[in-house]
């Protein structure tokens, strides 16, 4: 199926939230870094399980309030080959759950090196006498547009053949990030951003209409969500910036097409580690509870845009 009828489906069916899995280890549940450092010690290997844990027992605490994660690479690739192993186990833990899971790894080159990330992560690998389906396989990779062009259209046909998705990097939720999105000219950068992924994308445009090459827009720009939602109709947006980076929610509702579709907000810490809101709770036990009741909180304010 179309990776943006998936998406749109998803909406329908929980919401819009996506639950980013995003495991800084120094906000860990105690108890869970404890019991593997008695294990293994203070290893590689005892933060990767520790990671390993922390999201199965999130994923399972959501799998039926929440459709969609997002997994950010860095904190995985910190953790060496450990973290990989990690990251590997939580990709597949996830989708036997059935989320959809996009990989936030902002990955680009130029063409040949963009061709080797996009066989890698979203459709499959070919060889003398042979070929085997993508090690990652996720369901969407984010994207950087800086190289233009010719370092988009290798993840686009990939994620073609594949039915995958992709967001390209567009209006990003942080401070800095007018320094180059708006550099001006007849359009800002960001804008042709949007223009140049509208046009790349249009032959991926599945039923809902949207097209399964979407953006990354920042709910902390409300008017330029606003601006990109009015002028691009076919982009589907990835949002973040909601929950730490105190992105208004309210102004999200102009993100969304007037049937409550388009559009999926990310938020990261303020779910999956909201057991730190109580200060008494230092071993961090009952975290994944506290995870699905600040997800179902996010979800039913978001359902107030769609429904």
């Amino acid at each position: 199926m179309n990776f943006a009828d998936r998406i749109s489906r998803c909406i329908q069916e929980f919401g819009p939230l996506v639950v980013g899995l995003d495991p800084h280890i120094e906000y860990l549940p105690r108890f869970i870094l404890e019991q593997e450092f008695k294990e293994k010690g203070k290893t590689w290997e005892a933060l990767a399980r520790a990671v390993t844990l922390t999201n199965q027992k999130i994923l399972d605490a959501l799998h039926d309030a929440v459709g969609m994660i997002k997994i950010q690479m860095a904190f995985y690739e910190m953790l060496g080959i450990p973290g990989m192993l990690a990251l590997k186990s939580t990709i597949e833990y996830a989708q036997n759950l059935g989320y959809i899971v996009i990989l936030d790894g902002k990955r680009n080159d130029i063409s040949s090196t963009a061709l080797a990330y996009a066989q890698g992560y979203l459709s499959s690998v070919s060889f003398p006498g042979g070929q085997l389906e993508s090690f990652w396989k996720v369901d969407a990779l984010t994207i950087n547009p800086y190289l233009g062009e010719d370092g988009l259209i290798p993840f686009i046909g990939e994620a073609d053949k594949a039915d995958r998705g992709i967001f390209v990097l567009c209006r990003t939720s942080n401070k800095s990030a007018p320094t180059l999105q708006d550099v001006d000219g007849p359009d800002k950068v960001y804008i042709k951003v949007a223009k140049m992924v509208e046009t790349l994308g249009e032959k991926m445009i599945g039923e809902s209409g949207f097209s399964s090459i979407g953006i990354v827009v920042g709910a902390t720009y409300p008017d330029d969500l606003k601006y990109l939602r009015t002028n691009f109709p076919s982009l589907l947006f990835l949002i973040p910036g909601v929950g730490t980076q105190k992105g208004d929610i309210k102004s999200l509702a102009n993100a969304f097409r007037d049937d409550g579709l388009g559009a999926i907000i990310n938020v990261s810490r303020n779910v999956i580690f909201a057991y730190r809101e109580d200060l008494n709770n230092v071993s961090g036990e009952g975290f994944e509870k506290k995870a699905r009741e600040k997800a179902v909180y996010y979800q039913e304010r978001f359902w107030e845009f769609i429904r």
